[in-house]
C-alpha cells in the first residue's frame, strides 16, 4: 500500500477506534440505586467529620433527558452521646457531560455559601453508574439502574 494511502487511511482508523460512543441523556435517563460506598455494601458510613458519623441507609438517583434529574435519601446521623437520628429528603440537580463524566449540580439555597459544582461527579460502565467523586463522600458510590 503506498505512503499517501495509508495517510488518507490513518484519519479514518483513528477516530473509528480512538473514540468511543458519546453519552447522551437519553442513555442515562432512568432510577439507579445505592448498593455500595467505598466497596462498602448498605447501610454503610457515607462520611465521618468532628465525631460525628452518617451513614446512607438507602438512595436513589433519578435522571430523565431534560438534564435534571433528583435524589432521594434514607440517612442515619449518629454523634457522640446523642440518640441516632434517621434524616430523609429527596432532592433535584441538572447534570451535563463532560467527554465520558456525568457532572451533576445541587441548587444553592439563596443567600447560602455553597461550593461550586460539580458535586458529584459519575460515570457509565456496563452494568453501573459509578460515583468516583461525591463533595465530602467516601467513593467509590457505585449505583445499579433499575429496570
Amino acid at each position: 500500500m503506498s505512503v499517501l494511502r495509508r495517510l488518507r487511511i490513518l484519519p479514518c482508523v483513528v477516530l473509528t477506534f480512538g473514540c468511543s460512543e458519546p453519552v447522551s441523556p437519553g442513555d442515562i435517563a432512568g432510577t439507579y440505586v445505592l448498593q455500595r460506598v467505598a466497596n462498602d455494601p448498605l447501610p454503610a458510613v457515607l462520611y465521618t467529620v468532628n465525631g460525628m458519623s452518617v451513614r446512607v441507609i438507602a438512595e436513589t438517583l433519578q435522571f430523565t433527558p431534560d438534564l435534571r434529574g433528583s435524589l432521594s435519601t434514607n440517612r442515619e446521623i449518629e454523634s457522640p452521646g446523642a440518640p441516632i437520628d434517621p434524616a430523609s429528603w429527596a432532592t433535584a440537580f441538572t447534570f451535563r457531560f463532560i467527554s465520558e463524566r456525568i457532572e451533576v449540580a445541587f441548587p444553592c439555597p439563596p443567600n447560602a455559601d455553597c461550593l461550586a459544582p460539580p458535586h458529584l461527579v459519575l460515570r457509565q460502565t456496563a452494568d453501573w453508574l459509578l460515583a468516583d467523586f461525591a463533595l465530602g463522600a467516601r467513593t467509590p458510590l457505585v449505583y445499579a439502574r433499575l429496570p
